[in-house]
This record gives C-alpha cells, structure tokens and sequence, in this order.
C-alpha cells in the first residue's frame, strides 16, 4: 500500500499526488482497525502512529472562524477533588474548570496522550450526554460566552457524508474521500475505558491543534457533531490555552445528582440525569488569582445540600408537571463586579522570575526562569499561563 497521500517529501513542492484507488485502499485498511488499536502492543502502536503521520500529509478542513457563541461544560467535582486529593465539595479554582493537568491528559477524541484541550457542548443536555453523571456525584456546570468580535478559527466536521463528487479531478476525489475517513473517525463510538481507540481522531486533530509552526492559519479548535446524542448536537474541543482568552466564564453551578434517566431520547434538550431540586452557583471570578468567588454561605448550603442528596432524608422527587427540577441559589458575593481580564495589568517580569509557559504543540514548562523562554514567549511560540 502506499506511504503518503500525496508522494511528496516536502510542502514547498508541486502536488503529485497517489492515485485515487490507491488513497481509498490504504484508508479502507485503516478503517479495519477502528477500536483495535487500544489493544496493539506498544511498539505495533508506535508503528502504527508513525504510519498515520506520514499518510495524511494532505488533510481535509471544513474551515470557519465563526465558533459557536455559547459553550457548556460540565466538571465532576467527585474526580477532580479525589485526584487532588481533597475531600468532596465545590470547585474553587479556575483550573478545576479546565482541562486535567498534562499528566492526568489521555487520548480523547481531539487530542493524544499529554496534550490539554477543552471539550465543551453547545447546550447543557449536550454536556449531560458527553459526561453521564451518575447516582451521588456532585458535578459544576461552567457556562461560556464568546467574547464581542472574537474569531476562533475552527475545523468543522460534518455529520453526514457527501455524494463523492469526482469529475476526473483527482484533488477533489481524493478530498473527498479524506473528508468521508474524518466523518467516519469522529463518528466512532469508543468505550471510556479503551482511551486508545480514538488514535485516529486525536492523532489528525492534534496535528491541527498543535501545529509546530506558528501562524495566523493554524486551526484552534475543532466543532464536531456528538457521537453520544447520536450526532443531533455538537461539541467543542479547544486548545486549553486559548478558552478564557476568546470566551468570557460567565458563571458556574453546583449540581447533586441523584439518579439517571433510562430510555432517553438523543434529539431531546432534556439532561440525562435527576438532580437535587437545589444548586447554588455565582458569577464572580478573581483572574488574577485563578479563583472563583461565594459568598459565606458556600460552606453551610454545600453541606446541606449533600446531606439532602446521600443521607437518610434525602430528597424523593414527586414528578408533577408544575413543579421545578431544579432552583439555583446564587452565592455570587455581595457589591462584586468582575475584573475583565483585558484590564488586568501585564506582568512585568525580572530575569529570574519563574514563570509557566505552554507551546503550541502543547508542550508545558512550569517554574521556568523568564530569561529561558522570554524569546519564544516574544516570537509567539509560547505564552505564559497563570493555571
């Protein structure tokens, strides 16, 4: 079979590309290995990797810098705070909102092992049916808005295929034959427990997201339909660097869950999941320290309402029509206003001040002295993180 999509060693060079019989052969046999690929010994999977690398030098991109306006993601406080070791309770920092630290970043749908992107849902039933929140867990649904102007230059992946146009153009049934293998990969169900099955998603994504090289074309984000709602919603996945820098975090809730709903309908709004009729959230955030703000009420109704959802009197629903799901209490401080992050001052930084940075490609340097990195950080390479 062959070795590139197109047989060219470099980009700066005139496009000769394989034949199309020959493209749809070597995708054909990878589609033979969708949900194998968790169970390849490491060095078949390494192969395998450097396989798919070097294929795909072509790629198809639906592209539109027009990302949605509006962006829910749901955050399991039962995970985060047992990986930190805490006791159960509400999030309190902007990091626990964001994606895992790089140690804790398996593959996922957008990206490989070690690489942080932000998965959103473009509604709240859809973030429901991307995380299945169960029975006892405490969860924060963290809402985002898209900042006034901002562009986010995506990759928008379609959800049905296309009839393959092919008029003796070889560009464009090749393209289109690109464009079927990636609606193909991002419509893959993947158990959660077999992480590595979605090689081939997260490899042809993480080479967009993360691209080396920096320019004004690279792709930020990816739009894809929802495999879990049976594509009638969408996701988002988004380099974890960029999130607050292009949306504003407008606010979060604390949710208890309390049972899950059976036979749900995929093209329904509705969540997946019974919750405690109570939650509380607020608005108000402190960028500077990275921390999100209650009021001094936070403690007392956390524990009630936990009590409510495990203990011995916990809440029983009476199913009534009239009667609301669900009544938020807002713990936002009193006389706060939010602190825009464009108003917070630069830093201004010494030599020999230690700093954390994050590349393009994903890579993270914590507690690095300024001086080492102040030339990638001037170019564009890198950008300093406060989470």
């Amino acid at each position: 079979m062959i070795e590139k999509v197109a047989n060219n060693k470099f980009n700066t060079e005139k496009l000769n590309l394989n034949p199309p019989e020959k493209v749809k052969e070597k995708l054909d046999y990878f589609r033979t290995l969708f949900n194998k690929t968790h169970d390849l010994p490491l060095v078949q999977l390494e192969e395998l990797t450097q396989n798919i690398k070097t294929f795909f030098n072509l790629k198809s991109v639906g592209f539109t810098d027009n990302p949605p306006s509006i962006l829910v993601r749901i955050s399991n406080n039962n995970n985060i705070l047992t990986s930190q070791g805490k006791e159960l309770s509400y999030l309190t920092d902007i990091s626990q909102l964001l994606a895992p630290p790089i140690k804790y970043c398996n593959y996922g749908r957008c990206n490989i092992k070690g690489q942080q992107v932000l998965y959103c849902a473009t509604s709240e039933a859809g973030a429901y049916w991307e995380t299945k929140p169960k029975n006892g867990d405490v969860i924060t649904l963290s809402h985002y808005e898209l900042k006034p102007n901002a562009k986010v230059k995506c990759n928008l992946i379609r959800r049905e295929k296309r009839e393959n146009t092919k008029d003796n153009y070889p560009l464009i049934e090749i393209a289109g034959l690109l464009e079927e293998f990636l609606i193909d990969v991002f419509s893959l169900e993947v158990s959660r427990d077999r992480p590595v099955d979605y090689l081939f998603s997260s490899l042809l994504s993480s080479e967009q997201l993360f691209y080396p090289v920096v320019s004004y074309k690279n792709i930020e984000a990816i739009i894809y339909p929802s495999v879990q709602k049976k594509k009638n919603g969408e996701n988002f996945a988004i380099r974890n660097d960029l999130i607050l820098e292009r949306y504003n975090l407008v606010g979060v809730e604390t949710r208890f869950i309390l049972d899950e709903y059976e036979n749900l309908d995929p093209t329904s709004d509705e969540v997946t999941t019974d919750q405690l009729i109570g939650s509380f959230g607020t608005t108000a955030f402190d960028f500077e320290t990275g921390k999100i703000l209650y009021n001094e009420e936070a403690d007392e109704i956390f524990k009630l309402f936990r009590k409510l959802q495990t203990g011995k009197g916990k809440q029983v629903r009476y199913e009534h029509p009239n009667f609301p799901k669900n009544i938020p209490f807002n713990l936002t401080p009193t006389n706060y206003q939010n602190k825009p992050k464009s108003t917070i001052k630069p830093l201004k930084l010494e030599r020999n001040d230690k700093v954390n940075v994050v590349y393009q490609d994903g890579t993270r340097l914590d507690n690095v002295k300024y001086k080492k990195v102040s030339n990638d950080i001037i170019r564009g390479k890198c950008k300093i993180m406060k989470y």
